[in-house]
């Protein structure tokens, strides 16, 4: 039972924990290294460069707040040279910080990855048109931030997005996932990245 119980009141401990911070809200972006998984992405898409287009956060107190993050990545498909893949999703939740020093914090930022979207686009076809994938799926979220007071700061990011497809769409055709494709629906990547981000 002490064992149990250990992890429950490390938690609350460490949410009484608070520390300085001159910034309440930030907005930033980042870059970096994706790479897919899943059954249904293992053997195809290579790792690809991701982007986070729009880093949003706002905090309640020193240590909680709430995420809102759109990020994107693109990989090509081996022995494929025409065939690529982009993977994206809007993710949205809460944000636990750490004062790790007096200038460095550690976000934990576990969202749920909404609208996540996975398009397949082959060149070398005749139809012009995309395979989009559609589906939902949770992101578990860090971030090393150096710099806590207002003005610019930096980040070293690490995330884990994991999902389902639920539906896909093909010429104008949307169907079933699983009537459509088959039952390797699960997709994931694991991301490394660096942001910028701007604390106001």
């Amino acid at each position: 039972k002490k064992i149990i119980y250990l992890p429950i009141l490390l938690f609350f401990i460490l949410s009484n924990v608070t520390f300085s911070q001159d910034s309440n809200f930030y907005i930033g972006v980042s870059a970096g290294y994706a790479t897919p998984g899943g059954n249904s992405l293992e053997d195809g898409p290579e790792p690809g460069i991701d982007f986070g287009f729009a880093h949003l956060g706002y905090r309640f107190s020193e240590n909680w707040g709430i995420v809102a993050n759109l990020n994107s990545s693109g990989h090509t498909v081996e022995d494929l040279d025409d065939v690529a893949f982009g993977m994206a999703y809007i993710g949205v939740g809460p944000m636990y910080s750490l004062e790790v020093s007096d200038n460095m914090v550690l976000d934990v930022k576990p969202q749920l990855a909404l609208n996540m979207t996975g398009v397949v686009t082959d060149d070398s076809s005749l139809s012009s048109d995309d395979v989009i994938f559609r589906g939902s799926g949770y992101v578990l979220g860090t971030s090393l931030v150096f710099g806590t007071g207002q003005g610019f700061a930096f980040s070293v990011n690490v995330d884990y997005v994991t999902g389902t497809w639920k539906e896909v769409e093909y010429l104008g055709e949307t169907v079933d996932y699983k009537d459509g494709i088959g039952s390797d629906d699960m997709a994931s990547q694991f991301k490394l990245g660096v942001g910028l981000r701007y604390n106001f």
